[in-house]
């Protein structure tokens, strides 16, 4: 079994001494860096050499530095260009050339090291092992610039297809969530006090009695003594229809059978009914009857007629549906201020009940203007409008076809009118509109476009996909005319396409 120590650059010998003197198996694999200073020098592996002697360790170095391995040898320490290698072969210290080995034990000054190390020809196999180095570097860079430095972001809006369809859902405030096989969304109860007042300027005309007929007639007394006649006395006709008038004034008859006085008089009723011949009234309401006798000598005249505006049936009906119009349309904006953020209420939804219903006059009343006042309470259906485009959702994602898919806000809903209740449910139609774009693999894309010019990149996406806007290509550096040799270097990014507003 052999234990993997990975060496670091800024290692010296005190620590590698330690890691391999802490190591749990005596084969140790020892993985140098590149510019690891401490094994850079003679002295350096000859310290290391001392260290593995001293700790009875079997030590073989990992390094891609050929000046490493080459020093290495000089003190019988294997050495290997890669991990694999040194664990597939069975390696083991050998003893340091006889040079080595007297430097181990006696170490020269470091002047006869350094002049030691000054081999004219080894300088010039490590020159061109440097030059070597830089050529592939360079290369290295040029080729990694050229396939892994460029970096592009493409940024696509696919054009969108609308769907539509116009059906209804019963909007129940029995329902708790949205059922479409059901047909039913909530709904939620709402309300709220409203009053008003209105009024009607009458139109229709009648003719209906204005003055009050006026005339004489003459008592004449039955009895020997005064007989008096008081106002307000009742004198009337005795054929058909009696007709009916009052004495205006105090009347006495004088004492003695057949005398007689006239009286003025007026018609109980105005109008031309009043109006009646000469010797028509002849009957004396009441006891006085008895007393004396009456007649008219004169016909009564005077009684008249005059054209009013009345209240008629259709005025009220008519003022009561307008007065409750009005009120409906007043209740729209008061139930507004009861709804909760995302709800509407229901077009068609709105109810009044009426609590009380006054007008000021009654049928055939003469007036001009016809007033009228109703308290009521409305009620309405309050609908959440996310809820309604989850429904609408759910039936147009069964008309997308194959390869497209819904905007995620991409459906609109408009409540129209038109709603009917069945019972405490509104049937409320609505249209709906849902926008859908092909299903595009940003990755597929990215494949697609590995490579290609800049140009040829917007020309095959303005093919590939039908677009709503041309596609937009950036690709940095500044100026670099490709795009990305590999994929995962180029970002692409769908955005939805803008839809029409709710």
């Amino acid at each position: 079994m052999q234990q993997i120590i990975q060496l670091r650059p800024e290692d010296d010998i005190a620590s590698i001494r330690a890691k391999i003197e802490t190591a749990e198996l005596s084969h140790a694999v020892l993985v140098v860096p590149r510019r690891c200073a401490a094994l850079e020098t003679e002295a350096g592996m000859r310290l290391l050499r001392r260290a593995a002697d001293d700790t009875a360790a079997q030590i073989t170095l990992v390094a891609h530095d050929e000046d490493i391995r080459d020093r290495a040898a000089l003190f019988g320490i294997p050495s290997f260009n890669s991990l694999a290698q040194a664990q597939r072969t069975r390696w083991k210290m050998q003893p340091p050339t006889p040079d080595a080995a007297q430097n181990i034990l006696n170490p020269p000054p470091p002047e006869t090291v350094t002049r030691a190390a000054i081999d004219p020809t080894e300088w010039l196999r490590r020159w061109w092992g440097a030059v070597t180095l830089v050529i592939a570097a360079v290369l290295f860079l040029c080729i990694a610039t050229v396939l892994f430095v460029p970096a592009a972001n493409v940024r696509i809006v696919p054009s969108s297809v609308g769907l539509s369809l116009t059906t209804d859902v019963l909007a129940d405030p029995a329902t708790q969530q949205v059922n479409p096989l059901l047909g039913a969304i909530p709904a939620r109860s709402i309300s709220h006090v409203i009053s008003g007042t209105a009024q009607l300027r009458t139109t229709t005309t009648q003719s209906l009695p204005a003055a009050r007929s006026t005339g004489t007639v003459v008592f004449t007394n039955l009895q020997s003594v005064e007989t008096d006649i008081p106002p307000g006395t009742v004198v009337m006709t005795s054929a058909g229809v009696p007709i009916r008038f009052t004495t205006i004034t105090t009347t006495t008859i004088p004492a003695g059978v057949n005398t007689h006085i006239e009286a003025p008089i007026q018609a109980v009723d105005p109008g031309p009914t009043g109006n009646v011949k000469a010797l028509a009234i002849n009957t004396i309401e009441g006891s006085l009857n008895l007393e004396a006798h009456v007649i008219n000598l004169k016909p009564t005249t005077s009684g008249s007629l005059q054209s009013v505006k009345v209240v008629t049936a259709d005025d009220k009906q008519k003022l009561q549906g307008q007065l409750m119009q009005q009120l409906t349309q007043q209740s729209a904006s008061l139930l507004q201020q009861d709804l909760k953020p995302g709800e509407f209420v229901a077009p068609d939804s709105i109810v009044l009940e009426t609590d009380t219903v006054s007008f000021d006059h009654s049928v055939d009343d003469p007036a001009d203007v016809l007033n009228l006042r109703i308290s009521a309470t409305a009620y309405a259906l309050a609908v959440n409008q996310s809820d309604l485009e989850l429904f609408a959702r759910t039936l147009l994602q069964k008309q997308v076809q194959t390869g497209f898919q819904l905007l995620p806000n991409g459906v609109v809903v408009n409540p129209l009118p038109g709603g009917k209740y069945q019972g405490a449910m509104e049937r409320l139609p609505f249209k709906a509109i849902g926008y859908t774009t092909p299903q595009i693999d940003p990755a597929k894309v990215a494949r697609a476009l590995q490579g290609k010019s800049i140009n040829d990149a917007k020309s095959y996406l303005s093919s590939a996909i039908n677009l709503a806007q041309p596609p937009e290509i950036n690709v940095t550096p500044i100026g670099w005319f490709r795009m990305p040799w590999f994929s995962f270097r180029i970002a692409v990014f769908v955005e939805p396409p803008p839809i029409a507003s709710k």
